[in-house]
This record gives C-alpha cells, sequence and structure tokens, in this order.
C-alpha cells in the first residue's frame, strides 16, 4: 500500500512539476545554465567523475540536509569515487521551479527525484529519494560552474515497512 501512495505522490508531483515548467519560456541563458544542471546529472548517473568536476567550480561549497557541515568540491569527488562501484542511479528526474540568471550568477531551484541501488557483497539495497535543490551559479568566461548548493530531502514522514 505504501508503494502505492508514493507512486501517487510521485505522478502528483510530476504533473505538477511539468505543468509549470511548460508554462514558463526559458531565455537563451536560462537554457544553458539548465544545459550545466542536466549534464551533471547525467555524469552521476553514467558514473562519470569528471563530468561532475568540470562543472563544479574550485571554491564549490555544497550542503545537504542530511550532513552536518556544508562540504568541499574534493570531498564531493573522493564520495562519488569511492562509491561508484557499489551504488548505481537507476533511474532520476530533475524539473525546473525557477532559474535566475545575471550577467555572472544565476540560481536554479529544481525537483529531483531518484533511485539508486547499493551493492555489498551479494546482497543489493535500493532506495528511492525525492526533494528539492537550490544551486547558485558563477560565469567564468564562457562556462557556468557550480558555486553552492542546498539539497532539501522531503520526507513522506512515513515509516519504512
Amino acid at each position: 500500500m505504501k508503494k502505492i501512495r508514493q507512486f501517487l505522490v510521485l505522478a502528483v508531483f510530476v504533473l505538477f512539476a511539468a505543468s509549470a515548467t511548460n508554462a514558463q519560456e526559458w531565455t537563451k541563458e536560462q537554457t544553458d545554465v539548465w544545459k550545466v544542471v542536466q549534464d551533471t546529472w547525467k555524469g552521476w548517473k553514467s558514473g562519470d567523475a569528471t563530468v561532475v568536476a568540470a562543472s563544479m567550480h574550485e571554491k564549490y561549497q555544497g550542503w545537504s540536509d542530511d550532513s552536518p557541515l556544508p562540504i568541499g568540491k574534493q570531498s564531493v569527488l573522493d564520495w562519488f569515487n569511492s562509491m561508484k562501484e557499489s551504488m548505481k542511479f537507476t533511474y532520476y528526474n530533475i524539473e525546473p521551479a525557477r532559474i535566475l540568471v545575471t550577467k555572472t550568477t544565476a540560481v536554479v531551484h529544481y525537483y529531483y527525484y531518484f533511485s539508486i541501488s547499493f551493492t555489498k557483497g551479494d546482497k543489493e539495497e535500493s532506495e528511492e529519494v525525492k526533494g528539492k535543490v537550490a544551486e547558485f551559479y558563477v560565469k567564468e568566461g564562457d562556462k557556468w560552474l557550480l558555486l553552492g548548493d542546498m539539497m532539501i530531502h522531503d520526507d513522506d514522514g512515513e515509516d519504512e515497512d
């Protein structure tokens, strides 16, 4: 029953996000920044740390609601490289909510949903995660770089079965 409720919540979420997205027309600059977000998620899914690293500013600081403090670029890459053999993104979806762009800065707010599997020995577990992200970009030359972000995981308030 819990899986059915989760599916219904996800379906409503996707429909809402899609209708909000379709109602907006993005400028070239907004589209350029959103492409960086999309390419970075593709890098996470494919396990390509080079793509992820290329999108991040050297002074990057990111904070997830399950971390006590923000972490820097090298910490993110070290974690990613240590986990990429035992974890696999099986599915993800990202939907923009708002994108604000000035000449050299951008703020991107979006929703995310992903399914990830973890392998430890011969045991495999999967987890579904959804939430919201605020990302902050700076433009250096013609390239948008992720300077900082804050990721919030939505908690449905139910205990696991």
